[in-house]
């Protein structure tokens, strides 16, 4: 009888951790909203409550930033920091970039070709995590190109079943995006700890506040 009482105890003991820990069902329920067009092949999908997240990112789906942009874009951007190991301002806006090109194109998953006008060094080339995770187009599958360039630009070019686009960054956009970036370097030094933290900090505003509908230059 002991030993039944104590495993009892040990599994009530052992769920309260996990549902403490955040990664219990929704408390409104088992399922959970769409996440956009995304198929997952491990998740069954991406959760969309808030307690599943650091604070910064709890305090974007309190704020129904999921809602506002799609959950679509919401599991780029979480996906591409994942990925990316580094929550930056060009890896959200790399995808962004990204699901808005899959829609002008209404392409699938891993069929866009790709060509970035980034080049490849930081921190306009983490543009090209973005893509990748968006798009589901890979360096491995031979979608993505970088060419190198003496002058980069947060643009690339997208081509599906013979139609082609080509989005970039406003102008202003990019004025904003400098700002950030001069104002971190002005308060903690270049690269430095505090450095990655403010700018981890602009990012989620980066996150909230572009509008991927309206930030980018659309040409066909």
């Amino acid at each position: 009888m002991r030993s039944v009482v104590a495993v009892s105890l040990a599994i009530g003991v052992f769920a309260l951790i996990f549902a403490a820990s955040g990664f219990a069902h929704d408390p409104a329920g088992d399922a959970q909203p769409p996440t956009g067009g995304r198929t997952y092949h491990i998740l069954k999908t991406l959760p969309l409550y808030a307690n599943s997240y650091q604070p910064a990112a709890q305090e974007l789906v309190k704020a129904g930033i999921p809602e506002k942009f799609g959950h679509e874009e919401w599991a780029a951007v979480v996906l591409t920091n994942e990925v990316h190991q580094h929550v930056g301002i060009y890896n959200v806006i790399g995808a962004k970039m990204g699901v808005r090109a899959k829609e002008i194109l209404a392409a699938p998953s891993r069929a866009v070709n790709v060509t970035v006008e980034t080049g490849n060094k930081p921190p306009v080339s983490c543009v090209i995590d973005g893509l990748q995770v968006a798009l589901g187009s890979t360096f491995a599958q031979d979608l993505i190109h970088a060419p190198a360039c003496e002058e980069p630009h947060v643009a690339a070019v997208f081509e599906y079943k013979g139609r082609k686009i080509r989005l970039s960054l406003k102008p202003d956009v990019q004025k904003r995006i400098a700002d950030f970036i001069a104002q971190a370097i002005n308060d903690c030094g270049n690269l430095t700890p505090t450095y990655f933290q403010q700018i981890e900090d602009y990012s989620y505003r980066v996150w909230a506040e572009f509008d991927r509908n309206t930030i980018f230059d659309e040409e066909t």
